[in-house]
């Protein structure tokens, strides 16, 4: 494996996009370097998308639905996706909506045959409760009987139905026909169950006008009354599809579709819907602008991640997510086109392609599903019609099939230090002990429920009885500690203390406090002198409120989430991406560019939620990628290192082996190695220096084993280097030593991780947790 002029060869070619002439190609290869985004910085990163469901025959499949809830135990936590989608044309017969499920956090869903379903929530008691819109009768003017359902196992099924009481009044319906079409569903915790949707009232004029309306219940959703009017329709405009949600700082945010197409009407309440503050006011982030719509115009869906991001789903034309990064929805940060399929010839035609009907909720704290048709199946002049075949065109997304697509969009906060607790505590290498506990019949409480990545009131750790609770973590190694996020009470308000130490022997020292804080999701600390610790001990106070069936006084930690600074753990890069803070090497080959590296969900047995892979597949390129930090005379890196597979020898083929160097100071704009080590596929660890690989130790240094059953076979290795020498060990034994590769003792400025040949492929290579220190 003769890598040394490989690797020299690699980063110039990276550094300076040349072109690379072996003898005469039929068409240039050409490499350059690709950065990651920035670390500092919140970031929307959408995936492609993807065929979920594709019925045989091609039946109308439209207007995604998209529900999901914690499901098993604190041991074992699930996330169960719901998919559903219309059946029958719009406009024409009813039949009963279709159904899909997940439970692999939606990267595939099977059918199922009871009843999709548009909206859910989670009650106080546990229950999930779903309204449906069919099957509702009249009563009077005022009122409508409406079914509501109640799910026990997470959403599944809904065996227990009443037929609810509905009063809109002092509203009356238009028509003794006309229904509530219910959208939006959410439990305000310790409150009212509240209900958005929209009616064809009658105005003071005794004219038709759709307006939206929020409903609220004190009985689960036994019977329903009016609690206000969210926009009130107008002969000149009316409105429709309603979202709600419950933001960060714990105003009830209102977005309305109306019937002018112009924009999404948004409105706040500061009391949970029993005034609003202004009048509805259109959303500028969405204003036309030189004749393009630059988001949907209808059926708006809204939730707040566990990570304290507002998201905002909405199509037609396409399908569009946005993001408001505080939680607060006041400003929509960054919006994006997750699903197009519209004429090429007419963008913004709204009669042509997918429905708009789009939905979408959130599977992990950072990371959301988001689900759309490919085609509106509309009934049209008393015929059953496909609007992606109905006015001609030609459809961007390549179809003209009643589909459902899925794309995912990680949705990420500043910093990625995330330190992976819900699997460390699952392993064991994380350790959870204190008095903050279980609550019979809640499954999903516990210790480890405080660290599940859910904002679920049912997902937390419970003191019940007690003013007070504590939760103490014993990491799996000494971090840098930088941020931290906490999510108290669900609803309540609490006290809580943050406290750490270096040592089991210290006295415990406080790092951050909260006082009073109202938790719907999580909270993060802002400035924090960053704290080198391996124990951290959370002391929550008593919360305002209590969850249901828990004694007061209570205490309760819905969530932790710890940040270091000194490493980098992929928990909070977008998956299929460039890790954020990294760069990588492209190469291009013709029409074909390849890259190699990507941020991975780690399969069964990793014991990690995210990993770094590194997959040869190519050989025309080396996958690489590298992260320059501060320049200095020492440095220290460790990661976390499992072969997935080693190349497979034969006649003429290289030694498979995963290259990792610690970088020296650039020289005319490239990065030499200043150490330039192996990992070899017979266990041993290897450095390059005068030309040669060089075996440090005597023999086999880690276990190069690429099995993952039961748990994957993980190696630490840390590399300690000064600007001549570099001392190398593997899980905590030192190996051996070597001297510089590129001959000189400049700074060190940074490392780089890489497959180990371009022209033969073949081998992957997972990474973790890779921490870095200029000492």
């Amino acid at each position: 494996m003769n890598r040394g002029a490989i690797f020299t060869v690699a980063v110039l070619l990276a550094a300076s996009g040349a072109v690379v002439s072996g003898g005469a190609p039929a068409e240039a290869v050409t490499r350059d370097e690709v950065a990651g985004l920035s670390p500092t910085a919140p970031a929307l990163v959408v995936g492609p998308a993807g065929t979920v469901y594709d019925p045989v025959g091609d039946p109308p499949t439209w207007y995604a639905m998209t529900e999901a809830h914690d499901s098993g135990s604190v041991d074992a936590p699930n996330r169960l996706v719901h998919g559903g989608f219309l059946t029958n044309y719009d406009g024409g017969g009813y039949s009963p909506p279709g159904q899909m499920w997940s439970t692999d956090l939606a990267q595939t869903f099977t059918p199922t045959s009871p009843e999709g379903y548009e909206t859910s929530a989670r009650l106080d008691d546990g229950r999930v409760v779903r309204p449906v819109f069919t099957g509702q009768t009249s009563v009077s003017l005022n009122e409508r009987t409406i079914r509501v359902q109640y799910s026990v196992d997470d959403g599944v099924t809904f065996f227990s139905e009443v037929n609810a009481r509905l009063n809109i009044a002092p509203q009356t319906f238009f028509h003794p026909t006309a229904n509530f079409f219910p959208n939006s569903v959410i439990q305000v915790p310790g409150g009212p169950l509240l209900m958005a949707g929209y009616a064809q009232i009658k105005d003071a004029g005794g004219n038709q006008v759709g307006t939206s309306l929020l409903m609220q219940s004190t009985d689960g959703g036994n019977s329903w009354t009016l609690r206000s009017t969210i926009t009130q329709g107008t002969t000149a405009q009316t409105y429709s599809e309603t979202a709600i949600v419950i933001t960060s700082n714990g105003d009830l945010l209102a977005v309305s579709r109306s019937s002018s197409y112009d924009n999404l009407w948004a409105r706040r309440s500061t009391d949970l819907g029993l005034t609003w503050t202004a009048a509805p006011q259109g959303i500028p982030e969405f204003a036309i602008s030189g004749g393009v719509r630059p988001f949907g115009r209808i059926n708006p869906r809204l939730a707040l991640l566990p990570n304290g991001i507002l998201v905002l789903v909405a199509g037609r034309p396409d399908n569009h997510v946005a993001v408001s990064y505080d939680g607060t929805g006041k400003v929509w940060s960054a919006k994006q086109v997750f699903y197009a399929n519209h004429d090429t010839a007419d963008p913004q035609n709204m009669n042509k392609g997918s429905s708009g009907n789009a939905d979408f909720a959130w599977t992990e704290a950072n990371r959301a599903a988001l689900l759309a048709d490919t085609c509106h199946a509309i009934r049209y002049n008393n015929v059953d019609s496909n609007k992606c075949t109905l006015f001609g065109g030609t459809m961007s997304g390549g179809t003209t099939q009643f589909q459902l697509k899925r794309a995912f969009a990680d949705i990420l906060t500043p910093d990625t230090g995330k330190i992976d607790l819900v699997s460390k505590a699952a392993s064991g290498a994380v350790q959870l002990t204190g008095d903050l506990g279980a609550v019979p019949g809640h499954p999903r409480t516990g210790a480890r429920g405080a660290v599940d990545g859910s904002n679920e009131a049912w997902s937390s750790a419970v003191r019940s009885g007690s003013g007070t609770g504590t939760l103490d973590l014993t990491l799996d190694r000494a971090y840098t500690l930088s941020k931290v996020g906490l999510s108290l009470a669900i609803g309540a308000t609490e006290d809580a203390t943050v406290q750490t130490r270096l040592n089991v022997t210290d006295p415990w020292s406080d790092w951050y406090t909260v006082t009073g804080q109202r938790s719907y999701a999580l909270k993060y600390s802002a400035g924090l002198t960053p704290r080198t610790a391996r124990y951290v001990r959370v002391v929550t106070g008593a919360a305002s409120a209590c969850p249901t069936g828990v004694t007061a006084p209570c205490s309760v930690l819905n969530e932790v989430e710890l940040y270091a600074n000194d490493v980098d753990s992929f928990e909070n890069d977008p998956v299929n991406g460039i890790p954020r803070g990294y760069s990588i090497d492209r190469t291009v080959d013709g029409s074909t560019g390849y890259l190699g590296i990507w941020v991975s969900q780690a399969t069964a047995g990793s014991g990690t939620r995210r990993v770094l892979r590194i997959a040869d597949s190519s050989t025309v390129h080396l996958p690489a990628i590298r992260r320059v930090d501060s320049s200095g005379p020492t440095k220290t890196l460790e990661f976390r290192f499992h072969p997935d597979k080693w190349r497979p020898s034969g006649t003429g083929v290289p030694t498979s082996g995963f290259l990792f160097d610690v970088l020296a100071s650039p020289v005319n704009g490239t990065r030499p190695a200043a150490y330039h080590l192996a990992a070899w596929f017979d266990g041993t660890i290897r450095a390059y220096v005068g030309g040669t690989w060089r075996i440090l130790g005597t023999g086999p240094a880690f276990d190069p084993s690429t099995s993952c059953a039961p748990t994957c076979v993980w190696s630490t290795i840390k590399v300690q280097a000064t600007t001549t020498q570099a001392t190398v060990s593997v899980g905590g034994t030192v190996i051996g030593t070597t001297t510089r590769s590129d001959g000189t003792t400049s700074n060190l400025t940074g490392h780089q991780f890489a497959a180990s040949s371009t022209a033969y492929q073949d081998e992957t290579f997972l990474v973790d947790d890779v921490y870095t220190s200029n000492s």
